[in-house]
């Protein structure tokens, strides 16, 4: 079940959003200027047609109107005394079209900014996909129509902001982040959780402006021009308090089931995510039963846990018509005694009703805020988990040596992961450029974790590792990367071309490295098969090549860098026996220019190595040659070699 977040987290989180959009305030602030325009032509409309009921059709003249005009009527009032009842109607009219074609319909001040969407369900990934797109406008006509396409601007900048933020810092993160974590549920963060930021901004930077705003006129208004009928502006004054306080019992036990909703979804998420990456695994396995009832489990809990965060927006509906109803009620005996009483003409009712939503509206909307706000909340606490997090970057210093990297050690080094495993146990070494260094042992024998400490992946618990003498934590992360690539034992494909794989991490290699690369890893000739050779695209993970092709790819990647270490983790675990050789050559020149470390458990691969570092259950038992090792009686690695050759 997901934690729940408490009032002042809320407001923290709330105080924090606002900072990010900040910049976007003259935006903003447009957006509110905008609103108070449409908002005062809806205010204006209804006292021309009061105008044309009372003095036009029932010839009432307009001074002895029992309702005063307000002031910002008045200029327009006053150009129609004097004029015949045809003119005044030509000029009514006229005003209208005007209104119309500026604003069309509207609404009421209360709308919310989100109104104009596209097709969505009531789960959270189709409504957050509006809330990245969101914008809208309380009006129609020229004026909404401008008010919409400017507000969609400005939300996806903040959304494209945020996304990209929130991206950067995952790739950012250590390799560990990852292994407890789905990557399904960072992509719902990404996707489904940053969209808040765009109700968190409208729903604290304008709405309440904007509905205030028309509260405020609305109720002066009624004051300046109903005084004679008291129960209406009281009835006014209380619309407010009383959408308020009907959101007040509600937000803490929405705010922790959306949080949950959002959890739950993201859950399924990683399923879906996990199954389809391991598609052939769950084939082959004969798993998709087994796979079928995982999702189905995940897919119901998301909708339970949504539909309990629906059944609290439902009940905070029906409290919140309710209390319109009320009010409209009681608004309606008014209105009735007024006009029998002569307090109001027949005029008044139309202008009322209009001033009165203004107030229903705005106040609604005003008692939405809080209540919205739970479920943003929510998914920008999910987004600023991501963003607090510590990056690779920030375990590193600043140094970054001038002169080439030329030595690397590992000086006791011990290294246990985070359930407490330890990995590696006091181990040392040291390497210089110009050398090849293999790790040998068993599966499990901490090879890839001792590799990973090198490259800086992760951090030693106890120990260091020293680049010509410098604490790795001291220098700068991209200096690290720089000096160290790394070719994993599962080769990475990405869907590219092919010379954009070769060259992911060296994006300056010209055509001629990547086809040197290329054929140093006996990767040429299938490349030159391909339908378009080096310019060929290979699909999601290199769906199109073999394991052996994907590897040879991988290998080359790592040779057209031109790092100072050069670390393969099984290099030659998918290569044929040919393709092999050619490879193990290779790095006998590759040696020459840099330090090779490679993990391996083919012979033909390890006896080269200058020297062999033999682990066991996370230890270095033996280092030496492979002669020397193989001279030792009873040896740890001569016992290997004898049972890999048997």
């Amino acid at each position: 079940m997901a934690d729940g977040i408490t009032t002042r987290e809320t407001l923290s989180l709330l105080r924090r959003s606002l900072i990010f959009v900040w910049p976007y305030r003259r935006q903003v602030a447009v957006k509110v200027l905008l609103s108070f325009v449409a908002l005062y032509l809806v205010l204006f409309l209804p006292w021309p047609v009061k105008v044309l009921i009372d003095t036009v059709v029932m010839g009432v003249p307009i001074a002895d109107s029992p309702t005063p005009y307000p002031p910002y009527v008045s200029p327009f009032i006053d150009a129609l005394e004097g004029l015949s009842p045809y003119e005044m109607l030509a000029a009514i009219a006229t005003v209208s079209l005007i209104g119309i074609a500026i604003i069309g319909g509207t609404s009421g001040a209360g709308r919310d900014s989100a109104s104009d969407q596209l097709a969505e369900g009531f789960d959270t990934a189709t409504q957050s996909e509006n809330q990245a797109n969101v914008s809208g406008s309380s009006v129609g006509g020229m004026l909404g129509l401008f008010e919409y396409w400017y507000q969609l601007r400005v939300t996806h900048r903040m959304n494209h902001r945020l996304r990209s933020m929130l991206y950067a810092r995952l790739v950012a993160l250590p390799m560990t982040r990852f292994a407890d974590a789905s990557i399904g549920d960072a992509v719902y963060r990404v996707m489904y959780d940053t969209p808040s930021i765009t109700r968190v901004c409208y729903d604290v930077l304008v709405l309440p402006v904007v509905s205030l705003f028309s509260i405020g006129i609305a109720i002066w208004t009624m004051q300046y021009s109903f005084a004679d009928v008291p129960e209406l502006i009281m009835i006014a004054w209380l619309a407010a308090p009383l959408m308020l306080l009907s959101t007040l019992v509600m937000t803490g036990i929405t705010r922790r089931r959306s949080l949950a909703s959002r959890e739950a979804g993201a859950d399924t998420t990683s399923t879906i995510e996990e199954g389809m990456s391991n598609i052939v695994a769950v084939q082959s396995l004969g798993a998709n039963e087994q796979q079928k009832a995982r999702f189905e489990e995940d897919s119901e809990q998301s909708f339970k846990r949504f539909r309990s965060y629906t059944v609290m927006t439902i009940l905070f509906n029906a409290l919140r018509y309710s209390v319109v109803i009320g009010l409209v009620y009681f608004v309606f005996i008014a209105v009735v005694e007024a006009l029998v009483d002569n307090r109001m003409s027949p005029g008044d009712y139309g202008v009322l009703y209009t001033y009165f939503f203004q107030i229903a509206g705005g106040a609604a909307g005003l008692g939405a805020i809080w209540f919205n706000l739970q479920n943003n909340v929510a998914g920008m606490r999910r987004v600023y988990q991501i963003l607090d997090a510590r990056v690779d970057a920030e375990y590193h210093g600043t140094i970054v040596p001038s002169e080439p990297l030329s030595r690397v050690g590992l000086e006791h080094v011990t290294f246990r992961y985070e359930d407490g495993t330890t990995a590696i146990t006091d181990v040392s070494l040291e390497a210089r450029r110009g050398e090849m260094i293999a790790l040998v042992g068993s599966t499990g024998a901490g090879k890839s974790t001792f590799a990973y400490n090198i490259a800086g992946f992760v951090r030693p618990d106890e120990g260091r590792v020293l680049f010509d003498g410098h604490d790795i934590g001291e220098l700068d992360a991209a200096y690290v990367r720089q000096q160290v690539s790394f070719v994993f034992q599962e080769p990475v494909i990405f869907d590219d071309s092919v010379t954009g794989n070769i060259a992911m991490g060296h994006p300056g290699a010209d055509a001629a490295a990547v086809r040197r690369a290329a054929e140093t890893a006996g990767a040429a000739e299938f490349i030159d098969a391909l339908s378009d050779g080096y310019a060929t695209r290979l699909g999601r993970a290199g769906s199109t090549l073999s394991v052996g092709q994907k590897q040879r790819l991988a290998i080359a990647r790592g040779l057209v860098d031109d790092a100072a270490v050069l670390i393969l983790d099984e290099p030659t675990a998918a290569l044929d026996p040919k393709t092999e050789q050619a490879l193990v050559d290779t790095l006998q020149t590759e040696r020459e220019a840099r330090l090779l470390i490679v993990i391996a458990h083919r012979l033909s691969t390890i006896r080269t190595a200058d020297r062999i570092v033999f682990l066991d259950e996370g230890r270095v038992l033996e280092t030496g040659t492979h002669d020397e090792l193989m001279r030792r009686e009873g040896g740890a690695y001569r016992r290997f070699v004898e049972l890999q050759s048997g």
